[in-house]
């Protein structure tokens, strides 16, 4: 039985793709990253420096276990490999360097399969290939698309994924089908770019609205959309989906105008408060984040004070914040008027603290009204169940359930934390 070790960084398709690669060998074991193994895989990721440093880290940590073990395999993947791969290939003894649009097919390549590195961006069919199970989850991620055809100013995510391809409805289908069938009870719809979902003339909303029927799937829960693309169509389509999670993601990135226009963002402040309006009159405490990125290149104070008034007046459970990292090949790597790194830091402090002041808001919420809270048992510790609900709080409660049960605690019965705080 061979030993496969793989680490992923980066995004939920990726953590899906991982999966997906280890399912496609007939008869292996998986063992921890640190130990030795026959086949070590590495699934990069290129959003920040912060991540290529990661990936390039992972990959001299599998070379020197190739040192002890001269017979292992090292395969390297994802959006870093997909961007640098001559920078990879001078760093040692790489025995399979993959782009992402081949990456599900290693262990056919491996086994002896024809391979030629291939340019993302001539990618033009979504890449099927289903999968069993999800390793170590008890929530199955599930990809339906992947690229994206946005042009955002600082983002190098389309030139590591390539432009937007959409798996069909039946695969979708086919694919959830399975993962039921295998246990799991809850689906995390997952894309580069999700809202650009499209198959003829099915959208994100049909996906929705057919998984909503599938007996033995208790909950569905997106993982993010794009504001320009969470219409009206998907907001009307939220209380028709009971199994929807109430837990909407979506990418802000900055809340002053002047600064969304730099970004390439392709709306407004106007057109966010709009859009959470329309979410909270229909579905009741949702837990809606948001990411924002602070040092961009050419934000003033006064955009960054815009920014900071702008989520305090939203009711907002989190946020995800990112200080401007530049990406090679972007438009913003050249742009002028760069915010030195104290700056950077200090604004990123600022929005830390209104995160958790909307967290504390939005979990006071929740516990003064005794929501009702949705997830699946991950664990019972000493009497104890944990789970994620769908309004993305950790819930702890005591119980006798197992993992994999599917739960409906009230709020006022548990101890509950926001997913982020962890």
């Amino acid at each position: 039985m061979i030993r496969i070790a793989i680490a992923t960084l980066g995004c939920k398709a990726n953590q899906a793709e991982s999966s997906i690669i280890l399912d496609q060998f007939n008869d292996f074991k998986l063992v921890p990253w640190q130990e030795e193994a026959d086949i070590y895989i590495i699934n990069t990721c290129t959003v920040t420096n912060r991540t290529d440093y990661k990936s390039r880290y992972l990959i001299r940590q599998a070379l020197s276990q190739k040192t002890q073990n001269p017979f292992a395999k090292i395969v390297v993947t994802g959006c870093f490999a997909q961007r640098y791969p001559e920078e990879i290939a001078k760093m040692g003894n790489i025995d399979l360097l993959i782009d992402n649009q081949q990456k599900l097919n290693i262990a056919d390549i491996l086994a002896g399969g024809n391979y030629e590195f291939m340019d993302i961006m001539q990618a033009k069919e979504f890449v099927y290939k289903p999968t069993a199970k999800m390793y170590n989850r008890t929530r199955a991620f599930q990809i339906i698309q992947d690229g994206c055809d946005f042009n955002c100013a600082y983002c190098a995510v389309p030139y590591g994924r390539g432009r937007s391809r959409s798996a069909t409805l039946e695969q979708v289908i086919q694919q959830a089908k399975l993962f039921v069938k295998n246990g799991y009870k809850e689906i995390v719809l997952s894309g580069i770019n999700l809202g650009l979902y499209k198959d003829g003339d099915n959208d994100l909303t049909d996906v929705l609205l057919r998984l909503n029927e599938l007996q033995g799937l208790e909950l569905i829960r997106l993982s993010s959309v794009e504001p320009q693309l969470f219409n009206d169509k998907i907001i009307n389509t939220l209380p028709l989906i009971p199994k929807l999670c109430s837990h909407y993601h979506i990418p802000l990135q900055c809340g002053a105008d002047s600064g969304l226009k730099r970004m390439r963002r392709h709306y407004t402040s106007t057109t966010i408060n709009q859009l959470i309006i329309k979410i909270c009159e229909r579905i009741p405490y949702p837990a809606i984040g948001m990411d924002v990125i602070t040092g961009f290149p050419g934000e003033t104070e006064e955009e960054h004070n815009q920014t900071c008034e702008f989520l305090r007046s939203l009711p907002l459970a989190y946020l995800h914040i990112f200080t401007f990292s530049k990406r090679k090949g972007t438009p913003a790597f050249d742009f002028p008027n760069p915010v030195p790194k104290n700056i950077k830091n200090r604004r990123a402090n600022e929005l830390s603290q209104i995160s958790r002041e909307l967290t504390s808001a939005y979990t006071k919420s929740l516990m003064e009204n005794n929501i009702l809270l949705r997830g699946i048992v991950e664990k019972n510790t000493n009497g104890y169940c944990e789970f994620l609900s769908d309004h993305y709080v950790r819930v702890r409660f005591p119980g006798n359930f197992q993992p994999g049960d599917f739960v409906q605690v009230p709020s006022q019965e548990a101890q509950i934390k926001m997913k982020n705080e962890e």
